[in-house]
């Protein structure tokens, strides 16, 4: 399988899912190349060694990588952060096209713009991709602070909406994310949990000699370790006041990493007077290894927010691996995370009462409970979270993603709009006038609209001329379907003249004018594995499910052809869909006007099969 990684970040930068990940995907026997920009996070400056040119290519430890340009920034500037982000993924949108197309690609998030290269090239080339979600966007702009404005981050929420539809496949870090998702409407079985692992290959974890330990201020202490970003959302001011009520005790905090609050935090240190708080410059990943390894608990802090109880660090993981106790400050998923694996202690965050507590807690367990509460640690790292664990899931979601893709979808979705202009515009007097007639058989609403799973399983309002009056009880619900079918009606189902605003949705792009039929939502979560395959591809007007036996087919039957028409997609098979859908409409051949009189309803009838074996 050819993968192409499409990242905004990658090495020499810190990333989560950088070499390391392409590495093991080659290692997994697959093919993969890397989309990138010239780096320069977290310091906003171009590295040593690279400079801002239109195209760079290189090989690194065997992963081919193409860089491409962008406005190097990463401080507190909205503006100058958004240049960032939109200069990479309009520049990536180019390149992903200048090069040779892959079976699938994958999208790192954030941020939510590097989806824009996978967009184009799922549009033009009809490259399916998997969009990795780190964290969750407007929601996390918004209680970051980096973003305030209510109209901006409503349109942030429109273009995640759409991302969201365009991907085939979703992975997320965290089970509250998932869930998340599903309330804003994606398809629960688009959507995987896969949790990150950290750089496995680039920290030793081997304690350092004794004068070592000296030198950097650990003899003699109980060391608690906070190493990360030191921005607004890690609300790290709580450490400071829980380093203040433990001024005279043996705990001392140390501060290692940086960002836009470092400063100010130093600042604040020195006028408070703590002296059982230090910091120390930022490490790279190769280098941070001695001082997880001389600690005696790890921090984790994140403030009270909603957003953030659904989600997990990104350094829990690089934490667990160390081996050490760990100090979670973080509501939910992350909070369950610690206390399934027994690695640790939780409290609430932004409590400072509450970690000072924490911390003598640890401080007053036996040695020997603290070394195998981060034994426990490391062994569900290994277990659950480590990169051969994962990567391994992630090379079966690319693999599920592929399925659904063709260089033909590009040319068929042009021949979809081609024709569906065409016809919509040599029938749009013929239409309104079946309008005219519909509304004065059958009355208002003219047109019928449901909704239905489109292509991934994502809902879609589709359009057809009503065929049924809206006659109820005296309980007052609606008459059965056969009550309500009025002849007009009937002859409008056999003749398929009720399907033509159909041609509307195909023009949207929720249809195709050739594909499986787009069944009842209620129906999906009934599809057998391979069943589901019918959704990788746009439903359709027509399909091979109704050429060969239309409504008369038994449900295995024509959920199996619809199976077979996307494994065996292409032009020339649509060509003769279309010629046999016309064939078949003038002889009006396997018509049932009411489906329901001759067959049970899916979900009815695979109920029933599992109900009696």
């Amino acid at each position: 399988m050819r993968i192409l990684l499409i990242t905004q970040w990658f090495d020499p930068e810190p990333t989560f899912k950088g070499l390391l990940f392409a590495r093991e995907l080659q290692r997994l026997g697959h093919e993969v190349e890397v989309l990138t920009g010239f780096p320069n996070y977290p310091g906003g400056k171009v590295y040593p060694g690279y400079r801002v040119r239109p195209w760079q290519r290189e090989v690194l430890d065997g992963v081919p990588v193409l860089r491409v340009p962008l406005y190097p920034s990463h401080d507190g500037s909205g503006l100058k952060r958004a240049a960032n982000y939109l200069s990479y993924a309009a520049s990536a949108s180019i390149g992903a096209l200048l090069m040779r197309r892959p079976d699938v690609a994958y999208v790192y998030h954030p941020p939510a713009t590097a989806s824009l290269p996978a967009m184009v090239l799922n549009a033009l080339k009809g490259v399916p991709f998997v969009y990795d979600i780190q964290d969750l966007w407007p929601d996390t702009l918004a209680a970051t602070g980096m973003m305030e404005n209510a109209a901006v981050l409503r349109g942030v929420g429109g273009f995640m909406d759409m991302v969201h539809r365009r991907a085939a496949r979703i992975a997320v870090l965290s089970p509250g994310f998932r869930e998340r998702l599903i309330e804003r409407g994606v398809p629960e079985h688009k959507v995987s949990v896969i949790p990150n692992w950290t750089n496995e290959d680039k920290t030793d974890l081997t304690p350092p000699p004794a004068q070592r330990a000296d030198e950097l201020g650990f003899a003699g202490k109980f060391n608690v370790v906070f190493a990360g970003n030191m921005g607004r959302a890690q609300a790290l001011d709580t450490v400071l006041d829980a380093a203040e009520k433990l001024r005279d005790e043996a705990a001392r905090f140390v501060m290692i990493g940086g960002g836009v609050e470092e400063e100010r935090l130093r600042d604040s240190t020195r006028e408070r007077g703590l002296t059982n708080v230090d910091f120390l410059p930022r490490r790279p990943p190769s280098e941070i290894g001695e001082i997880l390894a001389l600690a005696d608990a790890l921090l984790i802090h994140l403030k009270d927010d909603p957003l953030f109880a659904i989600t997990i660090p990104g350094k829990t993981q690089a934490n667990l691996r160390a081996g050490k106790p760990l100090l979670m400050g973080v509501r939910g998923d992350a909070a369950a995370l610690v206390q399934e694996a027994g690695a640790g202690l939780t409290f609430p965050p932004q409590d400072a009462a509450a970690l000072a507590a924490a911390v003598r807690e640890l401080m007053a367990l036996p040695p020997e409970e603290r070394r195998r509460m981060g034994e426990r640690s490391a062994r569900y790292y290994d277990e659950h979270l480590a990169l051969r664990v994962g990567a391994a899931r992630f090379a079966e979601l690319l693999a599920a993603a592929a399925r659904g893709g063709s260089a033909y979808n590009p040319v068929k979705r042009l021949v979809d709009v081609t024709v569906s202009v065409l016809v919509l515009a040599a029938l749009s007097l013929p239409m309104l006038a079946l309008a005219a007639l519909v509304r004065s058989r059958l009355g208002s609403p003219v047109i019928f609209q449901q909704m239905r799973p489109g292509r991934y399983g994502d809902a879609f309002r589709m359009y057809k001329f009503r065929t049924m009056t809206d006659e109820r009880g005296p309980d007052g619900e609606l008459l059965p379907d056969a009550r309500r079918l009025t002849p007009f009606g009937a002859w409008m189902r056999s003749t398929s003249l009720d399907e033509l605003p159909e041609l509307l949705n195909v023009l949207k792009g929720d249809m195709s004018l050739v594909g499986p039929r787009p069944l009842l939502m209620r129906y999906t979560p009934y599809f057998t594995d391979q069943e589901r395959q019918r959704l990788e591809v746009r439903p359709g007007v027509t399909g091979w499910a109704q050429v060969n036996g239309r409504n008369t087919a038994s449900w295995d039957y024509r959920l199996g052809m619809d199976v077979w028409y996307v494994q065996n997609m292409g032009l020339r098979l649509d060509l003769k869909i279309l010629w046999m859908t016309v064939q078949k409409v003038l002889g009006r051949s396997g018509v049932v006007v009411d489906a329901e009189s001759i067959m049970q309803n899916l979900d009815d009838e695979r109920r029933h099969k599992l109900a009696h074996g």
